[in-house]
């Protein structure tokens, strides 16, 4: 039977989000026991301990609604960023506050500014709202912070920079984002979203968006996350740090009981566990050079990273190394929703990780090990 009811015409230009394939599902499709999931940037790590400690505690509170803005979430973030909680607004990830930016300040045919290779969600959400969405190329797998300045006009509410950016594993200094800043129109919300910050803090000309570039710009919103660093990606919880005013827009469409009362509780703990924050740092820093020679020794192009995975084009196509890496027991992510057929983007796991990886592509490609 027919859909009687035409959906809106800016649907048939938004492709949906492919999520990375899931362990259990490669275990379900191919019969695998052992497999290892190097695909969606996640901690090797696991989840802070501290956090889990509260949330195994708060769990038995689950027959109890959430507080519903949560407001010691929101606090306890200000105190961490030296911040109102004004300033804080928590979601549910980060992908449902670029939802409500769109949401909030997007008309049809209102401009938004991505980058060619930026995070796809940007150009997802902009289309949802029937925005007409300014794509500008990369330079060196970078942001061209410059350019995109100069393509924001009177009409563009949004400019998305993400910093490092999803998936090419580059970012932009210092010095580029406040140039940009300072270029482009006031009435443009810039949107800065640092989900793999952490792991770019080592570079000395990384910005310092919150607080300083938040506190001088009124037209700057900061996202974060506890997915990647913190190891609780299962639980999904993002946050803004942005000017009230423009929070408060984005808080008038905000579901109700949007962030549930485990994750709320376990996310405040886990902005206290300083010391597994530098851990999971750690981890990254100390195998991202040896991972990268080492997939350079097997025939692949590495892009520089400041994140927790390598942006790689691959000896072979991304989705048929894709493919093959998943029959023996490795998931990885190809491009091919990026147009980018010939690249792949690799986490950097643990080390027992990083050798199986390396084994099945030595396997694989016909290299001996």
């Amino acid at each position: 039977m027919g859909l009687n009811t035409s959906p809106r015409r800016c649907l048939a230009s938004v492709i949906p989000y492919a999520p990375g394939k899931s362990i259990a599902s490669v275990q379900r499709e191919l019969g695998l026991k052992n497999v290892v999931k190097l695909a969606s940037n996640e901690n090797p790590l696991g989840p802070s301990p501290k956090a889990m400690a509260v949330y195994r505690r708060v769990e038995k509170q689950c027959h109890i609604y959430p507080e519903g803005a949560s407001p010691e979430l929101r606090q306890a973030i200000a105190r961490f960023h030296k911040l109102a909680p004004e300033q804080v607004l928590v979601g549910n990830g980060s992908d449902e506050l670029i939802r409500y930016l769109c949401e909030a300040f997007v008309d049809p045919e209102d401009e938004v500014v991505v980058s060619q290779y930026g995070f796809i969600r940007f150009r997802q959400q902009a289309l949802l709202m029937g925005a007409r969405v300014i794509e500008v190329p990369m330079v060196d797998w970078t942001h061209d912070l410059e350019t995109m300045a100069k393509a924001a006009s009177a009409r563009t509410k949004l400019l998305f920079v993400a910093n490092p950016n999803n998936p090419t594993g580059t970012y932009n200094t210092e010095d580029e984002v406040r140039r940009l800043l300072k270029t482009v129109p006031r009435s443009t919300l810039v949107v800065l979203d640092e989900a793999y910050c952490q792991f770019a803090g080592e570079w000395d000309d990384y910005p310092t968006s919150i607080p300083d570039l938040v506190r001088e710009h009124d037209n700057v919103v900061v996202l974060r996350t506890f997915s990647k660093a913190y190891g609780l990606a299962g639980l999904r919880v993002g946050y803004a740090v942005a000017d009230p005013e423009v929070l408060s827009w984005l808080d008038r469409i905000r579901m109700p009981f949007n962030v549930n009362l485990p994750a709320q509780q376990a996310c405040i703990e886990a902005l206290k566990d300083a010391a597994f924050v530098r851990r999971s740092v750690s981890v990254v820093s100390t195998a991202r050079a040896p991972l990268a020679a080492s997939l350079r020794e097997l025939g692949f192009s590495v892009q520089d990273s400041a994140t927790n995975f390598l942006f790689v084009k691959c000896p072979i196509p991304g989705r048929e190394l894709f493919k093959g890496l998943l029959k023996l027991g490795v998931i990885i992510r190809p491009l091919d929703e990026y147009g980018l057929k010939e690249h792949a983007r690799i986490s950097i796991g643990s080390r027992d990780q990083n050798r199986q990886l390396l084994a099945a592509l030595r396997q694989l490609i016909g290299v001996p090990v």
